[in-house]
Parts: C-alpha cells; structure tokens; sequence
C-alpha cells in the first residue's frame, strides 16, 4: 500500500472525527463538520492531501450506495404514486429558477450560452444532502419525501443532458446536438430501463432467492447487481447514480431487501461521510472578493425563490399546505452536479473561470443554512402556518378521509402499519372509538373500505389536527418512533386539549426521557418491551404453561395476518 496515501486517509479521518465530535457536543449538524473538515484539509486551507483521486473514487461509491438504499427503500409502487407530481415539480421548478437567476445573471454581466449554463446548473438541488437529511430523520417513505426523490432523479436527469450538450458542442458541434441528443439521452435511456425491467422481473427474483440461502452471498450480489447496473449507466451516457437507484428498486420487492439495506448502510454511511469531506476539499476562493456580491444573491435566491417556486407549483396540483412547504424548504441548496457541469463548463471555456468561485460561495451558503432548514422543517412550518393562507388552495389531492361527524371522547391513533395495527384491533375489540392517522394512502383506503375512521396525512399538521376532532379526544397513541415529530405532536395537540393523555414510542432512554419531560403520560421502549415479553414467555415454557411449537404457530400465523 502506498505509504503516501495510508497517511494523507488517516489525516482525513482524524481531522473529520476531530470535527464530528465538537459538533456533536454543540449539537450541530455533521454534514457540515464534514464539509469543514474537508475545506481544511483542502488546498485553500492547510493543503493536507495531496493526491485527491482515491477520496475522490470513495465519495463516488458513496453516492453509488446513497442511492442503491434509497432505491432499496422505495417500493416501486410507492414511486409511481407520485411519479406525474415528481416530474411537474421537477421540471416546472428547473424551468421556472433557471429563468430567474439567468435575468438575475444578466445583471452580473453573465450573459448568452455562458450565463444560462450557469443558471442552469443553480437549478439542481443536493441528492446526497437531501437523503442523507431525510433518512435521518426517517421522513424517506414520507409524502413529501418520495416526491423529493422523485424531484431529484428528474434533476439528475436534466443535469446529464446538460453535460452532454456541453460536452457535445465542444466536440460534435450545435448541428450535430439534436443526433446525439435523441441517440445518445431518449434511446439510451429505454435500453436502461428495458434491461432493468426484463432481468428484475424474469430473472431476479428465481436467482436471489436461491442466493438468499447464504446471507454473505446475497449481500455480495447484491452489490454485484448494484455495481453492475451502475456501470451500465456510465456506459451509456447517465451517471452511475441512476443506475444504482434502479438497482436499488428492482430490488425493493424482494422480501429480503430490509436485510440487504441493513447490511448495506455502514459502507454507506462511512463512504458518503468520505464525499462530504471531498466536497469541502473542492470549494474553490480564488478572488473572492469579487464574487461575493453575486455570489449571496444567488445564495438568496436558491433559498428564498425556489421553495417559493416549488410550494406554488404543488399547491397548484392541489397538495396540503404542509407537504407543499415542507417539500419546498428542503430543495435550498445547490447540488454537487452543479460543481461539476460548472468545472466542465469552466475547461470548455463556456463559462469564466471566476464562476467556480461563486458557486463555492453559494454552495458553502445554502448548504450551510438548509441543512438546519430541512433538520427543522416541522417546526420551521409549524411557526410560519398562520401566514402560509396564500398557499392554501382548496381541495387537496393528498386528502384522503373518512372522519365520522360525531366523534367525541375517542382515541388518536397515529401510525396504522405493524404495531399500529395489532393496536387499532385491540381498541375496537374494547368497543373504544378510533380515528386512524397514516402516511400510508394505500392503508388509509383499506381502512376506509372497511368504514374505519381515517385520514391520510402528516400528524403535525395542524389541518389534520382540526379534522379528527383533537379537542374532544381522551388519547393520543402514536406508534412512530420520530422523537421531533412526536415532540411536535405533545406540543401541538396539547395547545388543542389540554386533558389530553398520551402514549408515545421511542428509540432509547434518552428519547423517552426527553418525551416525558415534554408531556407524555406513557413511553415505550420497543427494545426493551421485547426484552420483557421475551422473559414472560420463557416464565411460561418454564412453567409448561404454553411450548415453544405453539409459540411458534402462534407467531407465524399472527405474521401470516400482519404482511398482508
């Protein structure tokens, strides 16, 4: 191994650990150590590393990763829920803020082919952050977060023709764009998914189950088939992103892909942290004195008008002020795509060199204040509700209800999946009125079938909060584990009914503790209430009160009921 490199990584590692740490006791975000840590060791800073090219390979394999889980997460059918919304939203939102800045550029003197380049590139938003966010916060198979995903891949998309137009005129010419454009994007791209679709859907299944004997095997082909779909991608013009997303969601269907996941996110986890180190190590400050009017314009506009952009064109399709705004305050940063079609633009002289600069700048500007946007969204709405009237727009297409009239002195129950359910069952079996809030649509609609009172949405919204009739509840139990949502839901539905009890679910002592001081009345530890009913049946089998076979009927019959 070369020595070199053994001590540069290692000075990485404990620069980015050094960082991590102090903002882990400030209680600050690590992305942004990270990208600290990154600018420090970078060249504009101490210049620590010198040979950036296998940092560089790490931050692409985790991207590669970032997506495959993502993919792995999103059921295919959950994707194309909202697949039109995702694409009017994508596009309408690239169209719309490319226009804006590029007026706005025209006043910095960035004018023609090289000032809409550039505007173009601010339109793109940061899938790496974005994710990274939101699967922290466990908000991925939320609404508004499988819009996001949607909103990002569609912007990946764009950004891959951006660069080959860019690439493609400095070597082809313009005559020959409208050719390479049809060829090697639109047919390109069938092939991809028509592979994709065939070898997921024949081929897949029959091969993975027979791997899945041996859990190292079915981890290794999965990543196999991962990296093999990526390069496919590379090879066919797209980023290996895409390709790795696909991965990721012809895997999705396979009763294994939560193992697979599992096994999948500490390399994910160590190599994106890699990525957000080597994006502080490429911010560019070469005469920045002259770039930094413009460059908090731009900054602005990327966090003010674009969420305004995004909230318009989703209240416009008819979704609830809170999955509108919240949806747009998470896209207000620039993405790393933009870092290197701004490069590209820069070596094919389509754009001034000073440019890198600025977008270092608002980079640096908007990834520092979304991350703290997109960790408090919830509060961040929850502050700014009574002035968002302007966005409210009739009726929704994310309302999905059936709320009886007459409820009085029932029980909130929030969460319908799992544990949700094997709850919801026990209260009516007490005869106890229930009114079921989920994010689900498609358990929302089996509830509804079955003339449950329902409602699709978000718990903290304070719409949905005022259709269930929270001010003549008994009870609120919620079976999400989401500590700052729950926070939201004691504080919110307690400004509602003061006389309210509530059960809530947390992760760990500390959560639970937290919950209690802010006013929950019972908290569950689901951990350590297996580990009590663990005892309770060996008490049992001890006792001969019960055998382990029919411990064991009993439980695959109750997992039989619940996978449906």
């Amino acid at each position: 191994m070369n020595q070199t490199f053994l001590v540069e990584f290692g000075i990485v590692l404990v620069v980015a650990t050094f960082f991590g740490v102090i903002a882990r006791l400030l209680k600050q975000p690590l992305i942004l150590a990270y990208l600290v840590a990154g600018v420090i060791i970078g060249p504009f800073a101490l210049g620590l590393v010198k040979d950036y090219s296998v940092i560089e390979t790490f931050s692409s394999i985790g991207i590669i990763f970032l997506l495959f889980l993502i993919g792995l997460e999103l059921n295919p059918r959950k994707l194309l829920e909202v697949g039109g919304s995702a694409l009017t939203v994508g596009i309408g939102q690239i169209l719309f803020s490319g226009l804006l800045y590029y007026l706005v550029a025209t006043t910095f003197g960035y004018k023609g082919i090289g000032g809409a380049y550039f505007a173009l590139a601010l339109t793109f938003s940061s899938t790496a952050i974005i994710v990274t966010l939101l699967s922290n916060k466990n908000d991925l198979d939320s609404l508004y977060g499988k819009i996001l995903v949607g909103v990002l891949l569609i912007q990946d998309f764009v950004a891959v023709i951006l660069l080959t137009v860019a690439s493609g005129i400095h070597s082809v010419g313009v005559e020959n764009m409208l050719y390479k454009l049809t060829l090697g994007i639109l047919v390109k791209a069938v092939l991809l998914f028509l592979l994709t679709y065939l070898v997921s859907r024949y081929l897949l299944p029959p091969i993975m189950h027979r791997i899945a004997r041996s859990q190292e095997l079915l981890f290794l082909s999965s990543l196999a088939w991962c990296f093999f779909l990526a390069v496919s991608a590379v090879s066919l013009g797209f980023s290996a992103e895409i390709g790795a997303f696909l991965a990721g969601v012809s895997l999705a269907p396979l009763p294994f892909s939560p193992h697979i996941a599992v096994k999948t996110k500490p390399l994910r986890d160590f190599f994106i942290t890699i990525f957000f180190i080597y994006l502080g190590t490429t911010l560019v400050f070469t005469d920045i004195v002259k770039v930094i009017s413009p460059a908090i314009v731009f900054a602005l506009l990327v966090m003010i008008f674009n969420p305004i952009i995004v909230i318009t064109i989703m209240s416009a399709l008819g979704y609830r002020k809170r999955t509108s705004f919240v949806t747009g305050i998470t896209l207000t940063q620039i993405s790393e795509f933009s870092f290197i079609a701004i490069a590209l633009g820069i070596k094919l002289q389509i754009v001034p060199k000073e440019i890198g600069t600025l977008v270092s700048l608002v980079a640096i500007i908007t990834v520092f204040v979304s991350t703290y946007l997109i960790s408090n969204a919830n509060k961040i709405y929850h502050y700014l509700r009574p002035y968002l009237g302007f966005i409210d727009s009739g009726e929704k297409r994310d309302y999905l209800t059936n709320i009886s009239d007459s409820l009085s002195n029932h029980v909130v129950l929030i969460g319908y999946h799992r544990m949700g359910k094997i709850v919801y069952e026990q209260l009516i079996k007490m005869n106890e009125k229930v009114a079921v809030i989920d994010v689900d649509p498609r358990q929302v609609q089996d509830l509804i079938s079955a003339g449950g009172n329902c409602i699709y949405g978000d718990a903290v919204d304070h719409d949905i909060v005022e259709h269930i009739d929270v001010d003549k509840a008994k009870l609120i139990i919620s079976t999400i584990d989401k500590f700052e949502e729950s926070e939201l839901i004691i504080s919110t539905y307690k400004k509602v009914n003061r006389k309210l009890k509530f059960i809530m679910v947390a992760n760990g002592v500390e959560e639970a503790t937290e919950l209690y001081r802010a006013g929950a009345d019972l908290v569950i530890v689901p951990t350590y209430i297996s580990g009590d009913h663990l005892s309770h049946l060996l008490s049992q089998i001890n006792t001969k009160a019960v055998t382990l076979e029919k411990l064991k009927e009993r439980g695959m019959k109750t997992l039989e009921e619940y996978s449906q």
